[in-house]
């Protein structure tokens, strides 16, 4: 009797999990539908693991520059050309003179940008560099709904460590703070959501606000200072095992691309 009142325990239980999971995913994914993404988080949080299951949550072709996904699936991956970032050398001056170079997006339309390890390709302790070599990298940003009808998310181990002109285009902030893979094949992931970006680089946590017209104002006084902050978890199955030393084999073959 108690056996299985102990196993019908632990399958509302696992029931409860499985659907809480469902929905929590379906929330982050959906963020990537909205707007720019950046993610952060320190080593093994779990940022690359997010782009992961995005990617092949949503089922639609998508630009990187590390492959998340199967070839067998439908669903395509692109390799990522920031020279298509340069916009032909045109940036805010061009547009206003009516001097512009001719400039054709190269990629199909519909096809988000993830971009692994935005840090390394945009550094923010070379602000100076970055603005001179790649000066309309944030106009692109800017104008990538409507040059491609897409979005361009990244992530970076610490905000402040990509070039501020890309954190000022991202539109949802997303702080990894913990994940967990299970025999290879199942994962989880907590992270916190933030719609201010200074937040999120602080790493404030929401408080506990209580119940009532009390809790209520604590909670509006907080949103005010903060913005919205919520705290998202979920398990899942691991879609695809992604190659994770991806920069070893680029320096290893020159830059040159291979087979994963």
């Amino acid at each position: 009797m108690i056996l299985n009142i102990l196993a019908i325990v632990l399958i509302v239980i696992l029931a409860v999990v499985i659907i809480f999971s469902k929905i929590n995913k379906r929330r982050i994914v959906s963020l990537f539908e909205h707007g720019n993404v950046i993610v952060s988080g320190m080593k093994g949080r779990g940022k690359d693991l997010l782009f992961c299951i995005v990617i092949n949550a949503r089922k639609r072709n998508y630009i990187s520059n590390v492959c998340y996904s199967s070839p067998r699936k439908k669903y395509q991956h692109f390799e990522a050309d920031f020279k298509v970032w340069e916009l032909a050398g045109n940036d805010y001056t061009d547009l206003v003179s009516g001097e512009v170079n001719q400039y054709v997006y190269p990629y199909p339309d519909n096809i988000d940008w993830y971009i692994s390890d935005s840090g390394i390709y945009f550094p923010a302790q070379y602000q100076g560099e970055l603005c001179k070599r790649y000066k309309s990298a944030p106009m692109f940003q800017a104008l990538s709904r409507q040059l491609g009808d897409c979005s361009v998310h990244c992530n970076v181990q610490n905000m402040p460590r990509v070039w501020d002109k890309i954190r000022e285009q991202s539109d949802i902030f997303i702080r990894m703070h913990r994940s967990k893979v299970f025999f290879g094949k199942f994962c989880y992931l907590c992270a916190y959501v933030y719609s201010q970006r200074e937040a999120c680089e602080n790493g404030i946590i929401s408080p506990r606000f209580g119940i009532g017209k009390t809790g209520k104002e604590a909670r509006y006084n907080f949103e005010i200072s903060h913005g919205k902050i919520q705290k998202i978890s979920f398990l899942c199955m691991l879609p695809y095992k992604y190659d994770s030393r991806r920069f070893k084999k680029i320096l290893e073959n020159n830059c040159k691309d291979y087979e994963a």
